[in-house]
């Protein structure tokens, strides 16, 4: 009988740690979710930013040439 409820309460005991851990990974994956939106978004705007500037620099060759 005391074999038993040792046994009931490990078991308790592994549960809440393996509750811990889940926990904890779904906190990470919510932070890690986060940060790959924020960086998902830098990235458009380099990516814009780029495309503006390459834009710019056409703009300016073409007046250039079309103003000689």
């Amino acid at each position: 009988m005391q074999e038993n409820i040792t046994k009931v309460i490990e078991r308790g005991e592994r549960l809440d740690d393996l509750q811990d851990k889940s926990e904890s990974l779904s906190d990470s994956a919510t932070a890690f979710s986060n940060r790959s939106k924020q960086l998902r978004r830098q990235m458009w705007w380099r990516g814009c930013k780029m495309k503006a500037v390459v834009a710019l620099v056409a703009v300016v060759v073409l007046l250039v040439i079309i103003s000689e």
